[in-house]
């Protein structure tokens, strides 16, 4: 499909916003949602703000992931790799021409194949209960799926927690059902950071030494050298080397 207005849109919002933004704030904006960062920059004062309404946040990661990887936009350098339209960006939006983004392109990457159907979840339920399940199964599965394309995208799980206002915890909660349902992940690029490739190593050593992990004895033993989350962080390691 050729997706030129929408890139467009992109270019324009990026102008107007005059600051690199992360790619969760960009989509807010495109679609005209309510977040505590577009209010505390005072985007949503903004003309374009809302411009993409028309499209749900998955059609402008697609869009944007794309546009970046054609040289329209640009990141950062940041743990957040936050994006700006880039020169060719600009001279784009002066002088559209095609920008064709394959229909493969659009469909769920397949790390989504680990979440579980909807109509999985609606067995049994009884049918008064449907419509509120369903709209908690989806806004779940939305948050989920949006915790997948951050971390393909290497975004910090701290700074990921805080654009979702959701606390750090909730975050290693929904990433460990995740690994749990067949999710295959990489998040040493995170870890590492955090903790130091050594630590990781010495902590997943030590909870595959155990016959049944135990946060409390985890403690216990590493409690004066790294915080519980930090522990957390190293079991969800060990977990995705156990599905490999």
């Amino acid at each position: 499909m050729d997706a030129k207005e929408s890139l467009i849109k992109i270019i324009k919002s990026l102008i107007e916003i005059g600051q690199p933004v992360s790619r969760q704030v960009l989509t807010d904006y495109l679609t005209g949602k309510e977040s505590r960062e577009i209010e505390e920059l005072g985007l949503d004062e903004n003309e374009t703000y809302g411009i993409g309404d028309a499209h749900e946040e998955d059609y402008w990661t697609t869009i944007i992931d794309k546009a970046f990887e054609s040289g329209y936009l640009k990141a950062k350098p940041s743990k957040s790799d936050k994006l700006t339209a880039s020169t060719e960006g600009k001279k784009f939006a002066k002088k559209p021409s095609s920008f064709m983004v394959d229909e493969e392109e659009e469909a769920t990457d397949e790390n989504l194949s680990g979440l579980r159907d909807l109509e999985d979840l609606m067995v049994d339920i009884p049918s008064g209960d449907a419509n509120s399940l369903e709209q908690k199964a989806s806004t779940k599965t939305k948050q989920q799926i949006k915790l997948i394309h951050a971390i393909d995208r290497k975004i910090a799980l701290d700074d990921f927690a805080e654009s979702e206002s959701m606390s750090f915890d909730e975050v290693l909660e929904e990433l460990e059902k995740l690994i749990r349902q067949g999710l295959n992940v990489d998040i040493t690029y995170f870890t590492n950071e955090v903790l130091g490739e050594e630590c990781v190593e010495e902590l997943v050593d030590y909870i595959a030494s155990q016959k049944k992990f135990s946060m409390e004895n985890a403690l216990q033993e590493y409690g004066d050298v790294y915080k519980e989350e930090e522990i957390r962080l190293a079991y969800i390691v060990y977990l995705i080397q156990q599905t490999k």
